[in-house]
């Protein structure tokens, strides 16, 4: 056997192993069209296999009965596949002791959207080990630097530390106004919508911050003044505005107008008015007649003008109530409160105003 023909036995075997294991030769070659225009059945199934969760029809058995939504997964009924499942309990599990108070039955706290990291946070050690064994100081310092850096990397964008700078802004001004959880949460939730539109782009975070609260105030009507966030806020008033209409137009919120009556509670809270005076004042504001004197003017001002004309109606000697207390309290002037009392006393002179009804008949009592 020459040596050229060794070489050209070489090359005819130079084209490797076929996947199936088996060498490609020419009779193999000639067949790899029919394979390939005959798909076998998994690649049939695997356009099938990819089709979206929300897709109510089956993707193994492609049946006509809707899927099945359970709490923790998402089935067929006919062929039992497990579309979608959701193994996660993010709510605190609570259980009966044997004296019959409820207590945590395992450590944690559930997910939230008041933190940047939903309340999943990985936290590094400073001065002990897994064991319980003291650090030593060049650990400690080299956890230290550990520290530093898993911080920046929670969130190392700007777009990351803009939520989290927000959010934190948030908790602090709840706080400090000592709102609600679910004033909170809304607030969270309008801060997050707005940093996914990306409408923190060249303005205050603090400020958007700011008019998140506002505005998950006025939508819980829940009666908060402006200037009171504005008191305890990190930029200006008039930052605050311009922030709260730009997440009216944006957000397209579903503010409800405010009412005398969300204000009434508080502003009796704040001067210590009387039950009774505060009960025939809430009769006043709900008047159909105070309705129609309410529009275009400032709520909190028409529900202290009811307090005072309620209070001055009782002739209570024990509690001194002015019109400027009033004021202070529901952010108005006593000029305003004065010329909403004179149209009060207008509508009573008409008889467009109610007695007081059987609760009220006693002021003295």
């Amino acid at each position: 056997m020459s040596q050229r023909y060794l070489e050209a036995a070489n090359s005819n075997a130079r084209p490797g192993p076929h996947p199936s294991g088996s060498p490609l030769g020419t009779h193999q070659r000639g067949l790899a069209p029919a394979i390939d225009s005959e798909p076998s059945s998994a690649q049939k199934l695997a356009p099938e296999r990819t089709q979206p969760v929300g897709d109510p029809i089956c993707p193994e058995c492609a049946t006509d009965e809707h899927l099945v939504v359970d709490e923790t997964e998402t089935f067929c009924q006919a062929c039992g596949l497990v579309v979608a499942r959701d193994i996660l309990d993010r709510e605190l599990q609570w259980e009966t002791t044997a004296d019959g108070e409820r207590q945590p039955a395992r450590g944690g706290a559930p997910t939230t959207i008041r933190r940047h990291d939903k309340g999943l946070p990985t936290e590094i050690g400073s001065y002990r080990d897994g064991y319980g064994n003291e650090l030593s100081s060049k650990t400690q310092r080299q956890f230290k630097r550990l520290r530093k850096w898993d911080d920046r990397a929670k969130a190392s964008t700007t777009h990351d530390q803009s939520l989290r700078t927000g959010l934190g802004e948030i908790a602090r001004l709840v706080s400090a106004v000592e709102l609600p959880a679910s004033i909170h949460d809304r607030a969270a939730r309008l801060f997050r919508d707005a940093w996914e539109r990306n409408l923190l782009r060249g303005r205050s975070i603090e400020a958007i911050a700011t008019a998140s609260i506002f505005a998950a105030c006025r939508l819980e009507r829940l009666p908060r003044f402006l200037e009171e966030l504005a008191a305890v806020a990190r930029v200006d008033e008039s930052d605050i505005k311009s922030a709260y209409r730009l997440l009216n137009r944006e957000l397209e919120l579903a503010t409800p107008p405010p009412l005398p009556q969300d204000f009434l509670p508080r502003l009796a809270n704040a001067v210590d008015a009387n039950p009774r005076v505060e009960r025939r004042a809430h009769q006043l504001v709900t008047a159909p007649a105070v309705g129609v004197l309410a529009n275009g003017r400032q709520p909190a001002g028409v529900a202290a003008a009811c307090l005072y004309h309620a209070h001055d109606e009782s002739e209570l000697t024990n509690l001194r109530l002015t019109q400027q207390r009033l004021a202070d309290e529901g952010f108005s002037t006593p000029t305003t409160i004065r010329n909403i009392r004179r149209e009060l006393l207008s509508l009573e002179e008409a008889g467009d105003l109610h007695d007081p009804d059987g609760y009220l008949d006693d002021y003295l009592g």
